[in-house]
């Protein structure tokens, strides 16, 4: 009679350990959802800062990016100070992100933001940062522990993050 291969029970220890110590490390970050919701965030920050100076772009007007940290949010507006409709969201929604109001970002918050001094991000109609001397800055969120830094370069208003 042919002999059956098999595992031996060291070999299914070994596999069961390993398991548990992936588990033991993993499951405890994917519990704390608001490390997730700092990342989502850190990402929507990022995006709407590139949907404004697209925006910029394609209507040829100067469009902002202005963050408010005591309130915890931020706006997009053109350059009057109008905040920017959101088509996506339906007619009449503004372009507004609170962090405070949004359940998604329960405990995110906007603890720094230096443009020049200034809390507004402004981008000209080629898509660069407007005004006389460009300097760019950068937006500090945080979570618990876990913070991020989005720098703007000056000039050309690019865009990095790096987690603090």
């Amino acid at each position: 009679m042919p002999m059956r291969r098999g595992y031996t029970l060291i070999e299914v220890l070994v596999v069961v350990v390993v398991l548990g110590i992936v588990a033991a490390i993993v499951v405890p970050q994917m519990l704390q959802a608001g490390t997730l919701g700092v990342q989502a965030a850190a990402r929507m920050i990022i995006a709407d800062i590139l949907y404004a100076q697209n925006d910029a772009v394609a209507h040829q007007a100067e469009r902002r990016v202005v963050f408010d940290v005591e309130g915890n949010r931020y706006m997009v507006t053109d350059a009057s100070g109008e905040t920017l409709s959101t088509p996506w969201r339906g007619s009449g929604d503004r372009f507004v992100v609170d962090f405070s109001r949004d359940k998604r970002f329960a405990g995110v918050r906007l603890t720094e933001v230096d443009f020049a001094d200034e809390t507004t991000l402004a981008f000209d109609e080629m898509g660069g940062e407007a005004g006389d001397n460009p300097s760019g800055g950068h937006i500090i969120i945080e979570f618990n522990e876990e913070r991020f830094r989005i720098e703007v370069a000056p000039y050309t208003a690019r865009v990095t993050i790096s987690k603090l």
